[in-house]
């Protein structure tokens, strides 16, 4: 009895050891190095405990990947956390406070490259400075999986990333059914004056490119370039959409000359989206993108020979309702 004991004994010692090595070996992921966009080359020695994000689209990713316990403030443009005041708030993107974020004492910054007095003041301290820019919907990946590492959570950013590659990939088969004579021209509207829209190499660029749509090539690069009245005019959109404040541009141009001379705006197709979706490549990418399309393309979309997914009842249940009509109804 004592042998057999002592057997089972040591067995369970070998599962309880296996547990416990399973369950701690995520701690075996850091320490993690990289290359952020500046370029500079940062190590993470352990899970970030206090960061602060003042980049929309990095905090959302973070949130995303179940890590949002690690952020202790964020800006005012955040969605997310969706709990008011469960984050402190440093303020806007373009204007965050300095002393709110010394405050916090993160040990991480998430940044973009327009905050230079962000860098200047925290730059050469304890604190590690990222910078992770989104010029494409592949930076978005890269940015999310490297999160992922940063955070501890590499599979749930493997998971978001095959959720978005899918939606992506659902549009692309719909849009194929297109004939290129039939795609339409769309195009980005942004500023206030001078009007302004995407660069040839931006995200939201490629997102109307994913949608289906083409957009200008104007023969400017950047995240936003000015339009002037004969690019607009030579152009022609057919389909124009914006968010926000973007309206507002809208009601100024679109009554004058040669602004208000193109199909979309003599179609009455002038759209607006949520700004977290249309100026982020982030989490919701595929969800936009399909929206996008769905707008451009909804006499096509609503087509059943274009259908991509099959019609099916994905789940029911019986609802027992005592109201009269509804007993009397059959």
């Amino acid at each position: 009895m004592k042998k057999i004991f002592t057997i089972k004994s040591f067995g369970l010692l070998c599962i309880i050891l296996f547990i416990t090595l399973w369950t701690t070996s995520p701690a075996l992921s850091y320490p993690v190095t990289f290359a952020d966009s500046r370029g500079k080359s940062i190590t993470i020695d352990k899970r970030p405990e206090r960061v602060v994000s003042l980049v929309p689209s990095i905090t959302e990713i973070i949130f995303k990947v179940s890590a949002g316990d690690a952020v202790k403030a964020v800006t005012y443009h955040d969605n997310y956390p969706g709990e008011p005041g469960s984050k402190k708030i440093i303020g806007g993107f373009f204007s965050p406070s300095i002393s709110v974020i010394e405050a916090v004492q993160p040990g991480i910054i998430f940044i973009s490259r327009l905050h230079k007095k962000v860098m200047k003041k925290f730059g050469h301290g304890k604190c590690k400075l990222i910078n992770l820019e989104t010029d494409s919907i592949s930076d978005s990946y890269k940015n999310i999986t490297l999160l992922g590492s940063i955070f501890n959570k590499e599979k749930q950013a493997a998971r978001l990333i095959d959720e978005i590659k899918t939606q992506l990939r659902i549009i692309s088969e719909k849009v194929d059914r297109i004939p290129d004579s039939k795609r339409k021209r769309v195009l980005r509207l942004m500023g206030r004056d001078p009007v302004m829209t995407p660069g040839d190499d931006s995200f939201q660029n490629e997102m109307i490119r994913a949608a289906g749509g083409i957009p200008p090539v104007l023969g400017k690069k950047g995240n936003i370039v000015v339009i002037t009245k004969e690019e607009w005019v030579t152009f022609n959109p057919q389909v124009i959409y914006g968010c926000g404040g973007d309206r507002e541009t809208a009601e100024k141009f679109f009554n004058r000359p040669g602004w208000k001379d193109v199909d979309a705006v003599k179609n009455g197709r002038i759209y607006y989206f949520p700004c977290n979706l249309t100026c982020r490549a982030a989490t919701h990418t595929g969800y936009f993108v399909s929206w996008l399309a769905s707008r451009i393309y909804t006499d096509e979309f609503s087509k059943k020979g274009n259908q991509v997914l099959e019609e099916k009842i994905f789940k029911s249940r019986s609802l027992d309702l005592d109201l009269d009509y509804i007993k009397h109804a059959g």
